[in-house]
């Protein structure tokens, strides 16, 4: 297994506060766990699985540039490199918390190898959430931005990923 492939189901443990997470799938046998966590979920408490989970959903979504849940869509970084709010330093930022956002438009800029890569909205709504510094390095698949659909606010049929 790749260690980008193992990277999925750590956001997994990461995301649902998980101290330990076993994967069967044939004869493909993967656990994981926090440091400590092993013995206590051996020990102490009978190993509960997550009911309704699919692993190959988990991985399809990872590889989303964008995940929409209910009326929320994460915005990740399609790349890794170095977040930027704004086009220069002097410039205003893109987006701001709270400001409305329509698809198209650019949300920040990620500069990898000298090349400065605009990521844009797929989607309309408000920005609720800017979970990035600028001038931060981010990962591939790192959530960058949270946005909230609003009810007249969703994503364009033609093309929208989610």
């Amino acid at each position: 297994m790749k260690p980008e492939e193992l990277k999925v189901y750590a956001d997994f443990m990461k995301e649902y506060e998980l101290d330990y997470m076993e994967v069967r799938k044939g004869d493909f046998s993967l656990v994981l766990g926090k440091k400590g966590a092993m013995g206590r979920a051996y020990s102490n408490r009978p190993i509960e699985k997550i009911q309704g989970v699919d692993t190959e959903e988990i991985l399809e979504e990872y590889k989303q540039p964008s995940q929409k849940l209910e009326n929320v869509v994460y915005i990740k970084a399609p790349l890794v490199g170095v977040f930027y709010h704004a086009p220069s330093p002097e410039s205003e930022p893109f987006v701001e918390l709270g400001a409305s956002v329509k698809k198209g438009d650019t949300l920040c800029i990620i500069e990898a190898m000298k090349v400065m890569n605009e990521i844009k909205s797929d989607y309309s709504g408000t920005v609720s959430e800017i979970l990035v510094e600028n001038g931060k390095p981010v990962e591939y698949g790192q959530v960058l931005f949270v946005i909230h659909l609003g009810a007249s606010n969703g994503p364009s049929p033609a093309g929208a990923k989610g």
